[in-house]
């Protein structure tokens, strides 16, 4: 994009630059005679002609002339011409000039700027075509009195041209293309530029460098704009100040931006520097017209002078941590300060040669800058855009993988609320259960002399009450479970005429039993001690608990027949070593002529808080 934009630029400019030559002769009018005086009609015949050399700058006149000429607002230059050749349609061509002209040639008017007074700026570049009618030309010499109108700011006239009407014609076309259709364009398009940088800047307000360069191009079309504009808005003495004004507040906005791009950002010099660009507002605004150009330039070569030392630390920095951009954009504002310091050189130090072109090279360079600044600030704004793309992406990602864990998370609490009210409905039948039928049994245990039923009655009493246990206790102390285990034990079998005796280790380990497994050791100690009561034929029981090597021993012996092939094939037998496999725990029988011994082995019990093992339902 920016090589595109050059190659316009240039082929533009070349364009330009061919207004200078031709094909077809021309007479360049640089010897001329200077009058002042304070009438605005055309000069006595009696005036009094000094020579002058053009191009005519106001530094020319002697203090009392230049006095002379800003009270009337004008000065009179007289070019004493012959007839170049036969040819007809001959006409003179004023390409600059500062501000106006009224052109006579042999005492006629023959061409004109719509002169307001105070109001007139951009005429000076505006070239201004004299045609010259065939009839007008005398034989011998002709005089060509132009009326340069000026203020107290100065007046300068650059060598007009005489030739053939169609080549100047040309000729006026394309200076006019040079100089102000030209400047048109380049003026769209920082108001474009500073409009666009301007709507990125409200919508990313944090993001400060899109309202710097905005102002850049802001001041810098307000300086373009009097190239453009054939009547200034307001006073020349207000408008020529505040053109200056934005000139140093352009390069004060440039020092900002290219700060904030490089990285090279230092406050307190921005603000010393800001100091300095309201000083040089001030006397821009204050200073005497006499001294005017020079305090003005003298301003804007200060502003330069910290915008080229700035330039040097970003290159150097950029040089050092290899930044492309940051050495593109201080290479392309080094050459614009150079084509600064040749506008200044030319208007200062080579006003006889080379003053006509000095408002030539420098115009141009901004707008190459401002494109420059433009395509760094779109890169790194499609740059932004690409990673808000990403990080968009990756949290619509996240949102979704949290939406989910949310989605199951309620799932999971519904489930647990409905478990939970289920939990506590059932809590509420054993309760029921436990005051109506619990106080019903143990009426029948006390009001009944029946053996069989009131061991029948103390069996379900005690189902009922283990019901009720493990509904209400999650998990089970094991000092606590081999007391219940105990308790219950004992009462069955010495309520049905057997002798208990009951060992346990001292000291029991302080383990917490999940509720499940507590539930089904508690089952097979209970469905054990009902097959003695039921089929042994015993008359003594011995129980006995271990606790060593991390595994819980319970053997229990009886005096009674043994197992017989029946037995060890029935249900029972395949009941206990099914809740013994839920556990973990292994389940064996040793039948002899002196009894059955039952051994009941869970290993690892210390290993066993905290863990789940699904219950058998209570019968």
């Amino acid at each position: 994009m920016v090589k595109l934009f050059l190659t316009v630029m240039m082929g533009l400019w070349s364009f330009a630059a061919c207004a200078q030559q031709s094909s077809t002769p021309f007479v360049e009018l640089q010897n001329a005679e200077l009058f002042t005086h304070s009438s605005p009609e055309l000069p006595p015949a009696t005036a009094s002609w000094q020579s002058a050399k053009l191009p005519f700058v106001s530094t020319d006149l002697t203090a009392e002339q230049w006095q002379q000429a800003t009270s009337t607002g004008h000065l009179w230059l007289r070019f004493t011409v012959s007839r170049p050749s036969s040819e007809p349609n001959l006409s003179i061509l004023f390409w600059r000039y500062n501000l106006a002209l009224t052109v006579y040639f042999n005492g006629i008017e023959i061409a004109a700027n719509g002169r307001r007074p105070g109001r007139t700026t951009t005429a000076w570049n505006r070239p201004l075509l004299a045609n010259i009618a065939d009839n007008q030309w005398r034989s011998g010499p002709n005089e060509i009195l132009v009326q340069l109108h000026v203020t107290e700011w100065g007046g300068n006239l650059a060598p007009p041209i005489l030739g053939d009407k169609d080549t100047l014609q040309d000729m006026q076309e394309r200076r006019l293309f040079q100089q102000v259709t030209l400047n048109q364009i380049l003026l769209a398009f920082a108001a474009t530029m500073a409009a666009f940088t301007l709507g990125l800047w409200l919508i990313r307000r944090h993001d400060t460098i899109y309202l710097w360069f905005s102002c850049i191009c802001c001041t810098w079309a307000i300086g373009t704009l009097q190239t453009v504009i054939y009547y200034n808005p307001i006073p020349y003495g207000l408008w020529l100040p505040i053109v200056h004004i934005a000139m140093d507040s352009c390069i004060f906005f440039i020092y900002g931006f290219i700060g904030r791009l490089a990285g090279t950002y230092r406050p307190p010099l921005e603000k010393l520097f800001l100091g300095w660009t309201i000083l040089a507002a001030l006397v821009h605004l204050l200073v005497p017209a006499s001294m005017f150009w020079y305090s003005a330039y003298a301003m804007h070569l200060v502003g330069v002078t910290v915008l080229l030392s700035m330039i040097v630390r970003v290159i150097l920095l950029a040089v050092r941590e290899h930044k492309t951009e940051a050495i593109i954009v201080a290479t392309t504002i080094s050459a614009q300060i150079a084509l600064f310091l040749l506008n200044a050189s030319q208007m200062f130090f080579n006003q006889n040669d080379g003053w006509d072109g000095t408002l030539v090279y420098s115009h141009f360079g901004i707008p190459v800058l401002l494109l420059i600044f433009a395509a760094v600030l779109l890169r790194r704004f499609t740059q932004a855009l690409s990673i808000s793309e990403t990080l968009n992406r990756e949290l619509e990602q996240k949102i979704e993988v949290s939406r989910q864990i949310i989605a199951r998370s309620f799932e999971e609490r519904r489930k647990l609320e409905i478990r939970q009210a289920a939990e506590m409905e059932r809590q509420k039948i054993y309760r029921d259960l436990h005051d109506d039928v619990g106080s019903r049994l143990l009426s029948i245990i006390h009001a009944n002399h029946d053996v069989k039923v009131g061991d029948l009655a103390r069996s379900t009493l005690e189902s009922l009450r283990q019901a009720v246990s493990r509904a209400n206790t999650p998990d089970q102390n094991l000092t606590e479970l081999m007391a219940d285990i105990r308790e219950e034990s004992e009462l069955r079998l010495v309520g049905s005429g057997h002798t208990v005796r009951w060992e346990q280790t001292d000291s029991t380990p302080p383990y917490i039993i999940p509720s499940a497994i507590a539930f089904n050791i508690n089952r097979i100690m209970k469905e054990l001690v009902s097959n003695i009561i039921r089929h042994a034929n015993a008359n003594a029981v011995h129980i006995t608990t271990d606790f060593s090597d991390d595994k819980l021993i319970i053997t229990v012996n009886d005096d009674g027949r043994g197992l017989n092939n029946s037995h060890s094939q029935g249900n029972g037998l395949k009941n206990l070593r099914t809740r013994a496999a839920e556990i973990g725990a292994e389940i064996e029988w040793f039948s002899s002529t002196q009894g059955l011994r039952t051994r009941l082995l869970l290993p690892g019990i210390s290993s066993l808080m905290g863990k789940s093992t699904p219950a058998s339902p209570a019968p």
